[in-house]
């Protein structure tokens, strides 16, 4: 037998038992069953469009060019999406907001970001600048300013 009959002989086999034991069951057993198995596939249904959804808000904010979508954990349920993380400033925790909400399949965001209280590393300078203006004159050398005192020796 080639290995795609013996799948659909296995599969008629697991069917002819399924019929038989569903045959058994009373006519409430059988609907129970049927309602558990479809709360099953909605509950396996909610699980896999909430991780489509998270995925979806994660690669939008990773290709935002004003959002570090690394620093961004993005969580949702049903719609509402969780935004948790560390950003630069209050600009990006608001852009990260205005990204997610542009996501199809978001109803609302719950946006916990803060922004960090440290500059950027790159809007901070590590060496002071160049001096550009005089020195005040307590740090001056002084000069000799007795010149011809009016005296002369021979």
């Amino acid at each position: 037998m080639h290995k795609a009959a013996r799948q659909t002989y296995k599969a008629a086999i697991v069917s002819a038992i399924a019929v038989i034991a569903l045959g058994a069951c009373s006519r409430s057993e059988r609907q129970e069953v049927r309602t558990e198995a479809k709360q099953a596939t909605n509950t396996a249904a909610n699980v896999v469009d909430n991780a489509a959804l998270t995925t979806k808000v994660k690669a939008a904010l990773l290709a935002d060019e004003m959002v570090k979508g690394t620093q961004i954990n993005v969580d949702s349920n049903a719609g509402v999406v969780t935004l948790n993380g560390a950003v630069d400033s209050a600009t990006h925790m608001q852009r990260a907001e205005q990204v997610t909400r542009g996501v199809s399949g978001v109803s609302r965001v719950q946006n916990n970001l803060t922004a960090s209280a440290t500059t950027a590393p790159s809007t901070m300078s590590t060496t002071p600048p160049a001096s550009t203006t005089t020195p005040p004159s307590s740090m001056t050398t002084p000069t000799d300013t007795k010149r011809g005192t009016g005296t002369s020796k021979p």
